[in-house]
């Protein structure tokens, strides 16, 4: 018989870059489920990459070529362990939608069967290696200030046209990007408006007009799995670029197509997770930022994170008791 928790509503998050810690996925490794997926990132690369995120160094895993990789990588194990420790329980957990933090929203393309792990690790890949390349500007993260006094100092004629909002994190966490060369400057007039600024180790202006031309290339390299984007999901993907649900493949490729220049809308994701029911969210890969944002923009919401063996065990202990609940 299988089991399942009719109080709780489910959403899965996938993490993007900065999640990424050398040694992540150590404790996996003699598990043959993980092993296989790590061998299938290597044999596509064609590189000894889970060498990188196993040991290091960690500059060279904070390369965007190798941390996005490594970070879909962990998530993509992690998710097959679940999926394996939920059946061998007789547990279901049917979520009733999944979404990620840039990086994270394509691994919710597998998630939900559009794509193949094969086929994420090589869109992956190519991502990873055009967002490095694209090295022109930087991005830098504001604490404690609003949109509108954020839009205010970025009007400053000085700083006018030269920066985008790039994420929406939270009410009083917003990512910009742009030139750089202009970060001490914006930097001086965040902290005379009472905010604090920390400059993201990123290799581009990510999120923003700058990443036009990769964008161009990667459009084509989903265009040549459009025959994959012809139904609907059974779970909805909650998207960057709005924040709202999609089922339909085709409105799910032609979002995705546009976020590489489009602000990632965190912010407004978890509106709309809470106003379609959500009562819990389970980040499933490297690190705890997502759920950290999630209880910033929503403290009602029940926040789980599997990011390691103990930490899966721990979910699956807690859900198989709460179904036990349930039944009495």
């Amino acid at each position: 018989m299988i089991l399942n928790i009719i109080k709780m509503k489910f959403a899965i998050l996938f993490p993007g870059q900065g999640s990424q810690k050398v040694g992540m996925g150590k404790d996996l490794l003699e598990i043959d489920s993980v092993k296989q997926i790590f061998d299938l990132a290597d044999s596509i690369s064609g590189r000894n990459l889970s060498n990188i995120w196993l040991n290091g160094p960690e500059n060279e895993l904070n390369q965007t070529k190798n941390t996005q990789i490594s970070i879909v990588t962990i998530s993509a194990a992690l998710t097959t362990l679940f999926k394996e420790f939920l059946s061998q329980k007789n547990l279901d957990l049917d979520p009733i939608g999944c979404c990620g933090h840039s990086l994270g929203e394509f691994t919710a393309l597998w998630f939900t069967n559009i794509i193949s792990i094969e086929e994420l690790f090589n869109l992956i890949i190519i991502r990873g290696n055009l967002m490095q390349n694209a090295s022109e500007g930087g991005m830098l993260a504001v604490l404690n200030l609003n949109e509108g006094t954020i839009k205010d100092l970025l009007n400053d004629k000085y700083f006018n046209g030269k920066f985008v909002i790039a994420n929406y994190n939270t009410s009083s966490q917003i990512v910009l990007s742009g030139d750089k060369n202009l970060f001490i400057a914006l930097q001086e007039k965040i902290k005379n408006a009472g905010g604090k600024s920390i400059i993201l180790p990123v290799g581009g202006a990510f999120h923003s007009p700058s990443m036009e031309k990769s964008s161009r290339i990667f459009d084509n390299e989903l265009d040549k799995l459009s025959k994959k984007f012809t139904g609907f999901t059974k779970n909805p993907i909650y998207q960057n670029i709005d924040g709202k649900p999609s089922t339909d493949h085709k409105i799910i490729l032609e979002k995705i197509k546009k976020q590489m220049t489009s602000s990632v809308r965190w912010t407004q994701t978890v509106e709309y997770l809470v106003k379609d029911g959500v009562t819990d969210v389970i980040e499933i890969g490297p690190g705890k930022i997502l759920t950290g944002l999630v209880k910033k923009i929503n403290s009602a919401i029940n926040c789980h994170n599997i990011n390691n063996l103990s930490s899966l065990n721990e979910f699956i202990k807690y859900y198989e008791s709460a179904n036990a609940r349930t039944r009495t």
